[in-house]
């Protein structure tokens, strides 16, 4: 068996990207605003705090992104962006530093060499 396995990373700038793409198509799972500063709260299980100020307002109040909200949303980019995915994939997420981190892994099994 071989195994591909690739690591996407995502800088601060990508994430916060991605945020404002899902916002976009799905304005329905977060609330509206101005996007704010966007930090890694937790990295084991990974969960994002997500600054947002609601139109008129002058604060920023937080709303907290889990785990696997934050792979569907850098996977949707990832399709946005034409960043090509295997759909049968083994696919997980992790943080490194200020970085979120797409891994993709696929199985691919042998076929035995003709005699």
């Amino acid at each position: 068996m071989i195994v591909d396995t690739r690591h996407i990373m995502f800088s601060p700038e990508a994430v916060r990207e991605a945020v404002k793409t899902y916002r976009s198509l799905f304005p329905q799972k977060q609330p509206p605003g101005l996007v704010g500063p966007i930090l890694i709260r937790s990295a084991n299980p990974l969960v994002l705090g997500i600054k947002i100020q609601a139109v008129g307002a002058r604060v920023f109040r937080e709303i907290e992104m889990e785990e696997s909200e934050l792979a569907a949303m850098l996977i949707l980019y990832c399709r946005h962006a034409r960043i090509p995915l295997p759909r049968t994939a083994a696919k997980s997420i992790e943080a490194q530093g200020e970085h979120v981190v797409l891994v993709v892994s696929k199985a691919m099994p042998v076929e035995p060499a003709p005699n």
